[in-house]
């Protein structure tokens, strides 16, 4: 199935590459047309770092582009659709790749994010956008003190037990593969199921210890079933249909995942994944009319590459309690960014609809 992902992700790529070009030797007229130089490519490299992190690029990148006035603001949305496209793509590829998350999980997550957006075009993009950001932006804030509070210790995690033969084992600390693979226990319980880490488990009753491989462990879950994968799906759904509107899916993706009990690291391929799906189309559009800044977007495509594998790298190497505190930052971001474009709108009097 994983192949069949990457396939189509391949396909869709080249698809956007080939009018991308086409449509540029078709109009040299094209706005801005000519060669990057090294401050848009400096450009789209970090502000894709950060993207691949789960900060988001396309604020940063219009904060810079109209401090410096590189791009006329008729033109920034299509340049930020555009340029960030490739990077996008490359972060689906390498996060699916080298982080670990549940396939199932994974594929209908992307799948029903991607059928929300589709939905939202038509009928949420109708609803008042003030309002929705405004609700998002409490959300997220409020998840953050949940996950600030997670992250710190000071809401009780119970003991973590997975079940093996009918006897119950207490998880006593989360590994990664790797990490079993160094200490070499010589594993006396065995629980292998569709998840990628270890936890070190007793059994209570004869204090025997060993390394199992699960997804039934809070932490380390990298994926889910049952009624938690359909609360998954109609959450993911939800996000996609939102987008639309501006709101990113980027750090509500990462409270779902949470919620579920997930791997805080599961979020970053799921999340790139539905979004390298969804931009290339949205990007052609902007291509074909010719709305955006053709040396910007093609500064920010050849940095966003680099910048998102080498974020990707430094993702998948930090420890798991790291890796939640970048996502509590991430949620604390997001939300404050959403009540303040929302304080802004009403300010200015821009539609609420």
């Amino acid at each position: 199935m994983i192949a069949v992902l990457f396939i189509a992700l391949g396909i869709l790529a080249l698809a956007f590459v080939a009018v991308w070009v086409a449509e540029v030797r078709r109009n040299p007229d094209t706005p801005d047309a000519g060669t990057p130089n090294a401050e848009r490519v400096a450009v789209g490299f970090f502000a894709n770092f950060f993207d691949a992190l789960g900060i988001g690029s396309f604020a940063t990148t219009t904060t810079y582009f109209r401090f410096r006035k590189l791009v006329r603001d008729e033109l920034i949305p299509g340049t930020l659709n555009v340029g960030h496209c490739l990077p996008t793509i490359t972060q689906a590829f390498i996060g699916i790749a080298v982080i670990e998350v549940d396939l199932l999980t994974l594929v209908l997550m992307i799948a029903a994010a991607v059928a929300g957006s589709w939905f939202g075009a038509g009928v949420v993009a109708r609803m008042p956008r003030r309002a929705i950001q405004i609700g998002m932006g409490v959300a997220l804030l409020l998840a953050a003190v949940f996950m600030f509070a997670k992250v710190m210790q000071f809401m009780p995690s119970g003991d973590l037990t997975v079940k093996a033969g009918g006897t119950s084992l207490r998880a006593e600390a989360a590994l990664t593969a790797a990490e079993v693979e160094q200490l070499k226990p010589g594993v006396t319980l065995e629980l292998v199921n569709a998840g990628r880490e270890w936890c070190k488990v007793k059994d209570p009753k004869t204090n025997a210890e060993g390394y199992v491989q699960t997804v039934a462990v809070e932490g380390v879950v990298l994926g889910v079933r049952g009624w938690l994968l359909a609360l998954a799906l109609v959450g993911s759904f939800f996000l996609g249909s939102i987008m639309p509107l501006g709101i990113g899916y980027y750090a509500p993706c990462m409270v779902l995942v949470a919620v579920l009990g997930m791997n805080p690291r599961a979020a970053f391929p799921i999340m790139m994944g539905a979004c390298a799906f969804l931009m290339p189309v949205a990007s052609i559009e902007f291509v074909r009319k010719k709305r955006y800044s053709l040396r910007a977007a093609a500064g920010l495509a050849m940095g966003g590459v680099f910048g998102s594998a080498l974020a990707l790298l430094v993702v998948k190497s930090l420890p798991l309690y790291w890796v939640m505190w970048l996502v509590t930052v991430v949620i604390i971001y997001t939300g404050i960014s959403l009540l303040r474009t929302a304080a802004h709108e009403k300010k200015v009097g821009a539609p609420v609809a």
